[in-house]
């Protein structure tokens, strides 16, 4: 009896593989580990530093508007007390001011705020900014500067819902 003939479709299926050739080598992964590494070293060299002014600016815009959202929610005022290598949240309470706990933020290196600070020790100070609980709070832009720029921060815009 002759050997049954292999149907069309089994005709172009390559040979099944012996467990020996299965798999990736160990060259093979070590190759594709290198240039996925190289690849990311590659976009990460030319990656711009952030720009310090700039992030501190954004910060600080928006630790202005939590204090002022504070404000308005707990009925107390807040304000901002600044010094020369940073600034902290400030709330009145029982007849004087305290910081806010977690509210001390320091500025990148180089930037500096331009605004009449105070030598006082924290304790005794006033801050320089204060937010009424009522929205009535006239807040002019802070300056940072670093080198030759300066970035004026201000609260960020408001949306009023239409009644």
């Amino acid at each position: 009896m002759p050997a049954p003939r292999p149907l069309s479709s089994q005709a172009c299926l390559p040979a099944p593989r012996r467990p020996a050739e299965a798999g990736l080598s160990l060259v093979e992964v070590l190759v594709t580990l290198s240039i996925s590494a190289f690849a990311a070293v590659l976009i990460v060299a030319t990656a711009r530093p952030a720009d310090p002014l700039r992030s501190d600016g954004e910060k600080l815009s928006r630790t202005l508007a939590q204090l002022e959202g504070r404000a308005r929610i707990s009925g107390k005022p807040t304000g901002l007390l600044l010094d020369e290598t940073g600034y902290t949240g400030m709330v009145w309470a029982g007849g004087n001011w305290s910081a806010l706990p977690r509210s001390r933020h320091a500025l990148s290196r180089g930037v500096e705020i331009r605004s009449p600070l105070s030598p006082e020790p924290l304790e005794t100070q006033m801050p320089q900014l204060v937010f009424d609980p009522l929205g009535h709070s006239a807040i002019d832009p802070v300056i940072l500067r670093a080198q030759n720029r300066e970035w004026p921060v201000t609260l960020p815009a408001r949306t009023v819902a239409a009644p």
